[in-house]
C-alpha cells in the first residue's frame, strides 16, 4: 500500500508580522472611534461658540443729488451682544460636551487597548500554529526512518508483518499531524490577516 500526500509550506509568521499599533490604526472600529471623538470636539467648540459674547459693527452711507444740489451722508454703528439669560444653560452645555469628549476619547483608548491584545493574542496563536507544524515536520521525518528500517528488516525477515502495519500507522498518523497542524495554520493566518485588516 502507498500513500502519498502533498503538502505546501506554511509560510513563517515573521513574514506576516505587523506592529500591533499600526494593525489598530487599520482596524475599521478604530477609525470609527476616531470619528466619534472628532465630532464630539466639533460640537464641544460649536456649544462654545454659540455662548461667546457676539459684536457687530457696520457701516452705511449714502450719496444724494437733486437738481445740482449733492447731499452725501454716511453712519457707523457697533452692537455687542452678551448670552446673559442663557449663560448657566451655555455652561451646563458646554460641561457636558466636555464629558462626552471625555468619554469618547476613554472609549477609543479602551478599544484601542482592546484591540491591541487581540492582534498580540492572534500573532502568538500563529507563532504556536507555525511551532506545531515544525514539530509534526520532525515527527512525520522521524516515521519515514522507522518504516524504512522497519521495511527492510520485514523483507530480510527480521520482523513480523504486524511491526511493519504499526510502523505504516505510526508514519499515516504523523502525516495526519502535519496536515491537521497546516490547516490550523491556515485558519490562524487568516484569522491574524483579518485583525490586521489585510484579509484579501
Amino acid at each position: 500500500m502507498t500513500l502519498t500526500t502533498a503538502l505546501s509550506e506554511s509560510e513563517s509568521p515573521l513574514n506576516l508580522y505587523i506592529q500591533p499599533e499600526t494593525a489598530v490604526e487599520n482596524r475599521s472600529e478604530y477609525k470609527m472611534l476616531s470619528n466619534v471623538v472628532k465630532v464630539e470636539k466639533l460640537q464641544k467648540e460649536i456649544t462654545i461658540g454659540e455662548n461667546l459674547p457676539q459684536a457687530a459693527i457696520g457701516v452705511a452711507g449714502y450719496y444724494l443729488d437733486m437738481m445740482d444740489n449733492s447731499t452725501t451722508n454716511s453712519i457707523a454703528f457697533a452692537t455687542i451682544s452678551i448670552p446673559i439669560t442663557d449663560w448657566w444653560e451655555g455652561k451646563h452645555k458646554i460641561n457636558q460636551n466636555r464629558i462626552k469628549v471625555a468619554n469618547a476619547v476613554n472609549q477609543l483608548e479602551e478599544t484601542a487597548e482592546l484591540l491591541k491584545l487581540q492582534v498580540i493574542q492572534t500573532n502568538n496563536e500563529l507563532n504556536q500554529c507555525y511551532f506545531q507544524i515544525e514539530v509534526a515536520k520532525k515527527s512525520v521525518k522521524q516515521a519515514e526512518e522507522n518504516l524504512k528500517i522497519t521495511n527492510d528488516n520485514y523483507h530480510a525477515g527480521v520482523v513480523s508483518m504486524s511491526d511493519l502495519l504499526e510502523a505504516q500507522s505510526a508514519w499515516l498518523s504523523a502525516l495526519d499531524s502535519l496536515t491537521e497542524a497546516q490547516c490550523n495554520y491556515q485558519i490562524k493566518k487568516a484569522e491574524y490577516l483579518k485583525e490586521t485588516n489585510r484579509y484579501k
